[in-house]
């Protein structure tokens, strides 16, 4: 995508508009998604999230930062959604499952994908965001700190602590199974 497609996108040009967002509607459904733990919310959150990002794009400075400029957008969005509902973060409700072929292994991945997702419903805002951000979406550490608007080295930092977090939590929860 060009410069010149986001120039005309902030200048009202809703078709340049709607060919960034064609780029990045999987992206901003899936965060939506990895925070609501459902389709429907994650369609309205998603939706919210466009809207957003339309009122507000003569505020981004460049192409190579929409992806996180939009996942931070749709972030905030869920965060607030969850909010108002009053109801607590719950990501990744409806992992994937593994596959039925060795009924062993896929017991014991679906015991740890259940383990995980527990786990982190039992983390901290922040430490989710981070963890899903980067673990679950694969975003870059550059990403991250442009998505979370911190220094690279305050995201490594804190990326570590979090990941420290999430395994003592698994270790709690393997002890109390």
């Amino acid at each position: 995508m060009s410069e010149l497609t986001l120039a005309r996108a902030k200048k009202g040009d809703v078709k340049a508009f709607e060919e960034i967002i064609l780029l990045y509607e999987k992206l901003i459904y899936s965060v939506s998604y990895k925070y609501m733990g459902n389709a429907e919310d994650a369609k309205d959150v998603a939706q919210e999230s466009i809207l957003k990002i339309y009122k507000n794009i003569s505020i981004c400075k460049s192409m190579d930062k929409f992806k996180s400029w939009a996942a931070r957008i749709t972030s905030n969005t869920a965060i607030d959604f969850l909010r108002k509902r009053k109801v607590k973060l719950e990501p990744i409700d409806d992992l994937p499952l593994a596959s039925p072929d060795l009924p062993e292994e896929t017991a014991e991945r679906n015991e740890t994908l259940r383990a995980v997702a527990k786990a982190l419903k039992m983390l901290p805002e922040e430490v989710r965001t981070l963890i899903i951000l980067r673990d679950l979406q694969g975003f870059s550490y550059e990403e991250l700190a442009q998505t979370l608007e911190l220094p690279l080295g305050t995201v490594k930092s804190k990326l570590s602590r979090a990941r420290i977090l999430m395994r003592k939590t698994l270790s709690e929860l393997e002890g109390g199974i």
